[in-house]
């Protein structure tokens, strides 16, 4: 077995033919979606991608980055503890191997660094009982390994041929909701309802103006996640256009942006990259009214069989998607004062934060504590520039 470490963006153009052969159908473990990040990620230190070679043959491929990392813990939605790590990072769908080498690979990325060269390991998201997950969390030491950070769920949903397969689907309930809300938008501004199919090049900066009007009022743009106009985020959508993955909505009423959702259609599924909606309309539902709009696209696109919404709890994932599963990081930091005081810290804020997140569980106030987390984030939403 022969193990080789791609450091420089011109070694993983070399890496093509054998990344190819391996390839997820995951958008980011894609190579030319991966060097986009590398060459323009602000937080890149540079490509680290690990290949495992059999008898002369691509065994497995880690699709992984150093970087400048932050990790970000809250309790609730306030930021208590925000440390610079350097990580060692597989991307999303960046294990490309058969089950037989993953732990060969998984072996082969953490034993690439040198010492001193990161403070962790991490492994994006894997899913809960699979053989990677099971791989990954072995021989990882108490100090070294996280603790207390909760799974998230992931949702996705069948695309069938049609809007109305997809709706016959849904409950009786949930349909008479998309209905009701439809017409309570159309009627709220006098019909004047347009849907902005913005996917192209050439409709790049529209599509980032009006998203952005529509992002700067939303709770994610107090929190700094979701959308975002920096220059990683531009080549990225930029890559997508040119090769045809990319679909960007946007939803006016009466001429106003007030929706906006963007995905990429890649290996036939459209993968959710961000959504968000002016709450001064929340009582129509235009996130809704737009998510529908989108659907019904998809379902008349032959190519995709499924949408994707990503991790998280939001109800429109479980109101729309019809599968869903458990996946977490699965991190290792190194055997270092500064790296295990990180952990410690890290974990022990977690530990806190999920015991309060239970307390409110069991009390039943957790839905309307969110909610008015929210509200207040959303009443601190910026209106200047962007984040």
């Amino acid at each position: 077995m022969n193990i080789a470490v791609a450091r420089t963006v011109e070694d993983v153009e070399r890496l093509r033919p054998a990344w190819e052969k391996l390839e997820g159908g995951h958008i980011n473990s894609d190579i030319d979606f991966f060097l986009a990040h590398a060459r323009h990620g602000q937080q890149v230190i540079r490509p680290h991608v690990v290949v495992v070679e059999e008898d002369g043959e691509p065994a497995g491929v880690a699709v992984a980055r150093l970087e400048n990392a932050r990790s970000p813990t809250r309790l609730g939605y306030a930021m208590v503890f925000n440390p610079h790590v350097r990580s060692l990072t597989v991307v999303y769908g960046g294990l490309l191997a058969r089950d037989a080498n993953v732990g060969r690979l998984i072996d082969a990325v953490r034993g690439s660094i040198a010492p001193g060269e990161a403070d962790v390991v991490r492994i994006r998201m894997l899913r809960l009982g699979s053989r990677a997950h099971e791989l990954a969390r072995e021989d990882a030491s108490f100090l070294r390994r996280e603790h207390f950070r909760r799974p998230v769920t992931h949702w996705r949903s069948t695309v069938p041929g049609s809007f109305d397969e997809f709706l016959a689907a849904r409950s009786k309930e949930r349909r008479r909701h998309v209905r009701r809300y439809a017409r309570r938008l159309d009627e709220s501004c006098g019909g004047e309802v347009e849907v902005g199919r913005l996917h192209s090049r050439p409709e790049l900066e529209r599509l980032f103006d009006d998203t952005f009007e529509v992002y700067r009022r939303t709770y994610q743009a107090s929190l700094g996640v979701g959308f975002s106009r920096d220059a990683l985020n531009r080549r990225l959508t930029e890559t997508c256009m040119e090769r045809g993955w990319f679909r960007g909505y946007v939803l006016y009423l009466s001429g106003k942006p007030v929706a906006f959702w963007h995905g990429n259609v890649y290996g036939g599924v459209f993968w959710s990259v961000a959504t968000g909606y002016d709450p001064a309309y929340g009582d129509t539902r235009p996130g809704t009214y737009l998510l529908m709009r989108l659907i019904e696209d998809l379902c008349a696109d032959e190519s995709v069989h499924a949408i994707d919404f990503g991790f998280g709890d939001a109800e429109y994932k479980s109101h729309f998607g019809d599968e869903s599963w458990l996946e977490e990081d699965v991190a290792m930091f190194e055997p270092r004062p500064r790296a295990v005081a990180i952990n410690l810290g890290l974990s022990a804020i977690r530990g806190a934060a999920r015991t309060a997140q239970a307390l409110a569980r069991r009390t039943g106030r957790l839905p309307a504590l969110r909610r008015r987390w929210r509200a207040r984030l959303g009443d601190r939403a910026p209106s200047g520039a962007a984040p």
